[in-house]
């Protein structure tokens, strides 16, 4: 879990003042909180650290999706050696 410290914290002033200071902070140190009047209001993300929290929620939503239709074949679902027997697939 990411604690917010001295370090990776920013206001909305400095934000407003030194964007590009601080986008190139995030590239190198990672994930920065902004907060307005001491009060968190948002995460700045390196455009790959972003891709990859998308990247790992979709992962871990199709490993569940999985999960309940082989669970539950009657909903639809294909359990993962029924699919390699039908398209001839070795695993």
């Amino acid at each position: 879990m990411l604690i917010p410290t001295k370090e990776n914290t920013k206001t909305i002033t400095d934000l407003r003042e030194r964007a590009l200071e601080l986008l190139d902070q995030v590239q190198k140190s990672g994930p920065t909180y902004i907060f307005h009047h001491s009060q968190p209001k948002a995460v700045m993300l390196s455009m790959e650290e972003y891709t990859n929290l998308l990247d790992t929620l979709e992962d871990y939503l199709d490993s569940i999706r999985a999960q309940e239709l082989e669970a539950n074949p009657e909903s639809g679902g294909k359990s993962l050696s029924e699919l390699a027997k039908t398209y001839h697939l070795k695993i």
